[in-house]
């Protein structure tokens, strides 16, 4: 049984530059370029970064008083909970959040906004 010779080399199809086939290798600039165009082709959507602070919960002084945590750096993070969510917890407790910072600006400038996906006593 003939065998049929694969068209195209890895990535064919797929907007990356096909093997080279003078026999020569990659330089390391034209090497990281490839890989970057192929991790690019396979990559699915990106979704936005998970980013865990601890810190404490309080009200910011301003007009909206806006939820914030203040980390032990002392970074504001102004909390954006989902819709529907309700925070049972006082102001002055430890919690830990798991989220993504909002890239759109804030009208109160509490400080980064983060959008809240978990949150939990800090333990």
């Amino acid at each position: 049984m003939a065998q049929r010779k694969k068209r195209g080399g890895p990535g064919h199809g797929r907007g990356l530059p096909a093997p080279r086939s003078d026999g020569d290798r990659l330089g390391a600039e034209e090497l990281r370029e490839h890989l970057r165009r192929a991790v690019e082709a396979t990559a699915g959507p990106r979704r936005p970064a998970d980013i865990v602070v601890t810190g404490t919960l309080s009200r910011a002084e301003v007009e909206t008083h806006p939820l914030v945590l203040t980390d032990e750096r002392g970074q504001v993070w102004e909390l954006v909970l989902p819709a529907g969510w309700s925070l049972d917890a006082s102001p002055g407790a430890r919690v830990t959040v798991r989220g993504d910072v909002v890239d759109e600006g804030s009208s109160t400038q509490a400080g980064p906004r983060l959008r809240v996906r978990s949150l939990s006593r800090a333990v």
